[in-house]
């Protein structure tokens, strides 16, 4: 670990590109290190005080990954490729490249094909691979501290696409909310893995005849490692606006050691981004000893667990979908109100703040029989009252949706016993549910009347 580190740091204090204004070499607090820890894993430390909104982290745009840098890479194989966008023209490459099997395939390809891919896509494809290029490939020092697929195994998307031991019975014993989350995760990802899959066929295949390029796209893009690059993405990257791209969704890029920060449900750090490349800035005080930390946004150990692979043993921002319970006991009236005033679905409890206002608005309208000529309602949906009119038998309608949730937290627990014969994975993966249903059972109690 610390000769990959060495090796890291080596490859982002490259200068070579200082020949641009400003300088855009990087930067390393020297008051920090990495650090494994028993409770967070890998992350940054400080070794002596470090102040409030002082520098800690800057990475040049050259060694981001993101759109930009891997369409600058790709496209240098094919001479018919022309980047002309002035932010295509900063980023830096080596001036010779290893050819291989892979870079053919680069040379295949035109702008076209790569702008039409989202980025996650595209990044999922070029991090494949590089991966598999070993040392040839630029981004190898970077690569080689992203983690493993191991450190992904609590992630109910691994479970599906690599068929683990009992991941159906496992997939299935998820709360509802947390299922759905998987399954959209999933559907993510199929989509991706087909897309590029799509693309590299439609490219290799018109070729073979002349080279010896590997038709066989489950050689050349083996889904396993498809997964591994797809959720290093999915888990570590950062918000960055990518002028090229007009999806939201696109926006985003991966940093080298900024990516060992640790996340906090409180923003520690802040970020900076301009022409110098990516900043981290600390939001407090450090002193030595003290992990530093950032927020990756305000995410329930739901979607951290779907999304990210872990969980936090306190997170204010843990929640309690109750959307099933509340619509299954609405009246057809009821349903049509709701969905004419954009309040249908998406019910939740929050751990600290109780019911969100869609909440109030679905227990409110469930004590109107004709909800759509209740003025006192419409009072409550144009926030002309509070709702202490409805808040009594609203908590009353909470509290036997609560014992619901309560029965169903028994019995789904209950499903998974561990066993002498599982493997560690296994008995993991037993634990993460329990603990999301130990999360629900929390917030029940803590909202109970």
């Amino acid at each position: 670990m610390d000769k990959r580190i060495e090796n890291l740091l080596q490859w982002i204090n490259n200068t070579v590109d200082e020949t641009y204004e400003p300088s855009t070499h990087s930067y390393i607090s020297p008051k920090t290190i990495v650090k494994d820890d028993a409770e967070w894993g890998r992350g940054i430390c400080a070794t002596e005080p470090v102040r409030t909104k002082e520098l800690i982290i800057r990475i040049p745009p050259s060694f981001l990954l993101n759109y930009t840098t891997v369409l600058k890479h790709i496209c240098r194989h094919n001479d018919a490729n022309k980047l002309e966008d002035p932010h295509y023209l900063k980023v830096y490459i080596p001036p010779t490249e290893v050819k291989d099997e892979f870079t053919k395939i680069y040379s295949f390809m035109n702008v076209e094909d790569l702008t039409n891919l989202s980025s996650f896509q595209l990044l999922s494809l070029y991090i494949t691979f590089e991966s598999q290029r070993q040392e040839s490939s630029f981004w190898k020092p970077f690569l080689d501290m992203l983690p493993p697929i191991s450190d992904f195994v609590s992630v109910p998307l691994t479970w599906h696409v690599l068929k683990v031991p009992q991941w159906e019975k496992l997939f299935d014993s998820l709360p509802e909310s947390t299922r759905k989350h998987a399954e959209k995760t999933i559907q993510r990802f199929e989509s991706d893995y087909e897309t590029v899959c799509s693309l590299l066929k439609s490219k290799i295949e018109p070729n073979t005849t002349t080279t010896t390029i590997n038709d066989d796209t489950s050689l050349l893009l083996p889904i396993d490692l498809f997964l591994w690059a797809w959720m290093c993405i999915n888990s570590r990257c950062l918000y960055m606006d990518m002028p090229q791209k007009k999806n939201n969704s696109d926006n985003f890029t991966m940093s080298p050691y900024v990516d060992f920060l640790n996340h906090s449900c409180d923003d520690q750090c802040s970020l900076k981004i301009d022409s110098t490349g990516f900043q981290v800035f600390t939001g407090v005080s450090y002193k030595p000893g003290d992990q530093i930390f950032l927020s990756y946004g305000p995410h329930s150990n739901e979607f951290l667990l779907c999304e990210y692979g872990f969980m936090l043993n306190e997170n204010k921002w843990n929640d309690l979908d109750v959307s099933s319970y509340i619509l299954k006991a609405l009246t057809a009236q009821q349903v049509s109100y709701l969905k004419e005033n954009d309040y249908f679905g998406d019910y939740t409890i929050n751990v600290d703040s109780g019911p969100s206002f869609r909440t109030e608005i679905a227990l409110a309208t469930m004590q109107e029989d004709q909800p759509s000529t209740s003025r006192k309602l419409q009072a409550l949906v144009n926030g002309m009252t509070d709702g202490d009119a409805y808040e009594l038998n609203s908590k009353i309608l909470l509290d036997e949706i609560f014992k619901q949730v309560i029965k169903e937290c028994e019995f789904k627990k209950n499903m998974n016993p561990i066993d002498a014969n599982d493997d560690s994975n296994t008995i993991l993966r037993k634990k993460v549910i329990k603990k999301l249903y130990d999360d629900r059972n929390f917030i029940v109690e803590r909202h109970s009347l």
